[in-house]
């Protein structure tokens, strides 16, 4: 993604198919996985760490890329 602000972020509650996350920063953010990580779902839990993707013009939404490595 082209000008993208990569982070992570803490899992806090699954929806259908998203995931309620918060920032380093304390804000929450709906979180959903890009096409090449959507096998990682099942792994998901509350409290993982997670590394997402957000564009500069809305923290709102946000696109897992990665689980944090140490938590697999």
């Amino acid at each position: 993604m082209e000008n993208c602000i990569t982070t992570t972020a803490t899992i806090l509650a699954p929806y259908s198919d998203i995931f309620e996350a918060t920032l380093p920063n304390g804000k929450k953010t709906l979180a959903h996985f890009s096409r090449s990580t959507l096998h990682l779902k099942e792994k998901i839990v509350p409290g993982m760490r997670v590394t997402v993707e957000l564009t500069p013009f809305d923290f709102d939404v946000a696109r897992i890329v990665a689980i944090q490595s140490n938590e697999i």
